[in-house]
């Protein structure tokens, strides 16, 4: 995997990360935010929540926690191969989304950008396979093995450095 999305990842996450990740975990590649939602929530430190299918319902609750910074999680056409994973600045979104979710998440970044004045990102994985089914196909799965290695100490380690003002 890339060390660009680490360094980028690395200079974007400060203060009090929340983690936002959704998607259909009945569609394979497409439930990867949920997933990785769900990894992150068991890590002491981190805060994280599986938005599911229907992230716009847990927009209070990011907002609630008062974060410094915004990481959006989910399976999202980029144009890349697939597993290829890029941070997508709300502006880089069409407004339509590249999800297959109600709420944009161009929608859904911008709301949260509103609510708490946190920088928000899309950490967008490239879906291989949408299919019904449940296994991630092969490189999406990699992704995740990747995100789940780093993300912990980039969310958790993110909340010792200076907040943003």
């Amino acid at each position: 995997m890339s060390k660009d999305i680490e360094k980028a990842l690395c200079e974007f996450l400060l203060g009090r990360v929340c983690v936002l990740g959704f998607g259909n975990r009945l569609w394979r590649d497409e439930g990867v935010g949920s997933i990785l939602a769900e990894t992150l929530a068991a890590v002491p430190g981190v805060d994280s929540i599986d938005g599911g299918l229907v992230p716009e319902n847990y927009l209070e609750t990011v907002a609630a926690k008062r974060p410094d910074t915004v990481l959006l999680i989910d399976a999202a056409d980029h144009g890349g191969q697939p597993g290829e994973i890029r941070l997508l600045a709300p502006g880089d979104l069409l407004a339509a989304g590249v999800s297959t979710h109600a709420g944009s998440p161009r929608m859904l970044a911008e709301y949260l950008h509103r609510r708490t004045r946190a920088p928000v990102v899309l950490l967008a994985v490239q879906p291989g396979d949408t299919s019904d089914g449940s296994a991630l196909s092969r490189p999406v799965s990699e992704a995740v093995s990747y995100l789940r290695r780093i993300l912990p100490g980039l969310c958790g380690g993110a909340a010792q450095q200076a907040r943003r003002p």
